[in-house]
């Protein structure tokens, strides 16, 4: 009996050792508590991929209520977006925090947690210079993003410290200056009560010290019941009030173009990619971004919710409490704003240029036509798909059925197709 259970535990372990593996390092460090009012101790978590190559961008990513850095780095996708696009990912955890909230919320309706040179944002600040002293990062790709109360916190940042991060990217955030009705907590459909759009800017306004207007993307589920629409909205609409000028200071003037989201790891619930812009001119840059999509309300995940609400972390995310793998890729969505927006006095690092096509393996399988075949070398075809038809030229090998006469030699080539001549390059 112990032999099957020796076999069971091998198989187990080889699977283990199958799984896909971080290419990084990712290390913890504390944030001492400040001199200033409302500073905490902050625990954070950074994660630097193998082989980066001079300063590099940094993202700094805040979880949502109820969440830790540690779900941020496990559910999300974003390790695994920085170990393929090359950024340096920071994830702070709220550690302990002051007032009536719900649980590891970023007190973003707080006064003293909304300010420059106090509270959660001068905190946060502190931790993207503390990590600057241990990491070479580019001081013109400082980015912040998150989810929920971490992506209103990610909207302060964007007026406290837009003199220090180049753009930021709210999922399921709140505008600025926003207070605690504005989270709905009575189920689906969802109600909240919003400041006037009017209000937010002139609060935006008498906040922010420096003239840059960071970028903003804005990123929306319509069917949350947590953080409902309008929120979204009115996001876009302060940002373009605030920002553009007398021509682009609403939707229907700076809309610059609008387009199906890509990339998507399965469905794309409809997502919809809106440009807003104070310039006309392709290419130009962007005021505000934003990602509206008729998202589900449930998720796998038995402890959630299931108000809709939740970060879409793509092909490399997980199903996880405020966390669904499946749908428009935020990844990917907020990196590709990111690295289009650099801030003033910086410029974009160009497009890699595109991998070289894979040299031909210059394989030789010599097999009976149905061999081939039924090694994915050659398909049926022909009349009543009687014939052998080789992948790569599409020619006619042989009789289809025959395992054991002809014998025909085929040669691989790129892609894994095969040839009955040799590949230019083979020789």
């Amino acid at each position: 009996m112990a032999f099957p259970l020796l076999c069971r535990i091998a198989a187990f372990l080889l699977a283990i050792t199958a799984l896909p593996a971080d290419a990084g390092t990712t290390s913890s460090f504390t944030l001492p508590a400040q001199s200033y009012a409302g500073s905490r101790e902050r625990q954070y978590k950074v994660y630097v991929p193998d082989g980066l190559a001079g300063p590099a961008p940094m993202v700094m990513v805040l979880h949502g209520c109820q969440q830790t850095h540690d779900d941020v780095l496990r559910d999300w996708g974003l390790t695994a977006a920085a170990d393929r696009l090359g950024f340096i990912l920071v994830a702070p955890f709220i550690t302990s925090y002051d007032g009536l909230r719900n649980t590891n919320c970023w007190g973003f309706w707080l006064d003293p947690h909304r300010h420059q040179g106090r509270g959660e944002p001068e905190d946060l600040h502190q931790i993207g210079r503390q990590v600057e002293g241990r990491f070479a990062v580019d001081p013109k790709r400082r980015y912040v993003t998150g989810l929920s109360s971490g992506g209103a916190m990610a909207v302060v940042l964007s007026v406290t410290h837009n003199e220090y991060f180049a753009a930021a990217a709210s999922a399921s955030g709140l505008p600025y200056g926003e207070d605690a009705a504005s989270v709905s907590f009575s189920g689906c459909p969802g109600s909240a009560t919003f400041h006037a759009v009017s209000r937010v800017v002139s609060d935006m306004r008498a906040e922010r010290n420096a003239a840059y207007p960071i970028p903003l993307m804005v990123l929306q589920n319509n069917a949350d019941c947590t953080v409902v629409q309008p929120a979204g909205r009115n996001l876009r609409d302060a940002q373009l009030q605030l920002n553009g000028d007398a021509g682009h200071d609403t939707p229907a003037e700076a809309l610059a173009q609008q387009r199906a989201c890509t990339p998507v790891n399965g469905s794309g619930y409809g997502c919809q990619h809106s440009f807003y812009t104070v310039d006309a001119r392709a290419g130009s840059r962007s005021l505000v971004e934003t990602v509206f999509y008729d998202g589900p309300t449930a998720t796998p995940d038995p402890g959630d919710t299931d108000h809709g609400h939740y970060w879409i972390g793509g092909a490399q995310g997980r199903d996880g409490k405020w966390a669904l793998q499946r749908g428009p890729s935020y990844p990917d969505i907020v990196w590709d704003f990111f690295s289009r927006h650099v801030a003033e006095g910086g410029t974009a690092p160009p497009p890699p240029p595109p991998p070289p096509p894979p040299p031909p393996a210059c394989t030789r399988v010599s097999a009976a036509p149905g061999a081939h075949i039924g090694a994915g070398r050659a398909a049926f075809g022909g009349m009543f798909n009687l014939r052998a038809i080789s992948t790569g030229d599409q020619r006619d090998i042989g009789f289809a059925w025959d395992y054991f006469f002809a014998r025909v030699t085929l040669h691989q080539g790129e892609g894994g197709r095969w040839y009955v001549q040799a590949p230019a390059g083979c020789g």
